[in-house]
């Protein structure tokens, strides 16, 4: 649901779930599990399909995961997944991810960051690919799906917000060429906008099509490093030279402060229409206090959570 609400109405509650401690800890659970089972499948196949064959099976076990802690062990149906406007909402966040980081590109090209000299002879485009699909959907089931889901309900949506978008820059401290500045950097890009992405529709294709293109895109047409995973050959040959700040060194183009508030004020926007649109609610404290003023909280109906 995308209107229909104003901020002076109730913020819609899903609180009808249970075992969120629970859930919790299989959720993280379930991101080491699809981590390792993506790795394994890769090797264990080996060629040039290896990684995104793996890819596909680490986000099929992502999903079902997800329906099986939500839905069997919550007591939901996985409405994170359900609903009418599913794919209307994929292909947006499709489109709005390609045109975040092409402009994002475009601008550090302006600045002297990004030169484009040629076109690849043999891109590679199905390790890229493989990116976005694991990284996409199992990091997005797994940080917006459960993680920002449960910590919501206990602590409202800006602090959920706020640890999730920690733990996502910090979980990124593992690549090569992270460091804790580049962290911080996607804190405040990615966590925030992937984490306004699901607040504002409380569904996850949005988020699905924002992280898959931006990854995909980054490594298999700018020929960048993705979020400090190492160099990758794409489809443009290009020259990036300058200070960090403006070609993000070691970490690639998203590690760029030009990108890092493009992405962060592409957030603070759709979090300014969520709450317009009632999407954000306030710690569990405040919650009830509401409730015994104003009478029965209203609980979100299939296709909103």
């Amino acid at each position: 649901m995308l209107g229909g609400m104003n901020s002076s109405e109730t913020p819609p509650l899903d609180r009808g779930d249970r075992r969120r401690g629970l859930q919790l800890l299989l959720g993280i659970a379930l991101f080491l599990v699809a981590q390792l089972v993506m790795a394994t499948v890769a090797g264990l196949i080996g060629g040039p399909a290896s990684t995104l064959i793996g890819a596909l099976v680490g986000a099929a076990l992502a999903v079902g995961g997800y329906l099986l802690i939500v839905g069997s062990i919550g007591g939901r149906p996985g409405l994170g997944l359900r609903g009418r406007g599913k794919l209307a909402e994929l292909a947006l966040g499709l489109a709005l991810g390609a045109a975040l980081l092409t402009l994002a590109v475009g601008v550090i090209a302006l600045f002297g960051g990004y030169r484009v000299t040629g076109i690849s002879a043999s891109p590679q485009l199905l390790a890229p690919l493989a990116i976005g699909i694991g990284a996409g959907v199992v990091e997005e089931v797994v940080f917006r799906g459960i993680l920002l889901r449960v910590l919501e309900t206990w602590l409202g949506s800006w602090a959920a917000l706020a640890i999730t978008s920690l733990l996502f820059g910090l979980i990124h401290l593992m690549n090569p060429g992270a460091s804790i500045l580049t962290a911080l950097g996607l804190v405040i890009e990615a966590g925030v906008l992937l984490g306004a992405a699901y607040l504002l529709t409380r569904r996850l294709w949005l988020a699905f099509g924002l992280h898959i293109v931006w990854n995909t895109l980054l490594a298999g047409v700018f020929s960048s490093a993705v979020s400090g995973s190492g160099t990758q050959s794409g489809l443009l040959v290009a020259e990036v030279s300058g200070p960090t700040w403006l070609t993000g060194g070691s970490m690639g183009i998203e590690g760029s402060l030009l990108t890092v508030l493009l992405g962060f004020v592409a957030g603070i926007l759709m979090l300014v229409l969520a709450a317009r649109r009632g999407h954000l609610q306030g710690p569990v404290r405040r919650r009830h206090q509401e409730t015994s003023t104003h009478g029965d909280e209203r609980v979100l109906t299939p296709g909103v959570n």
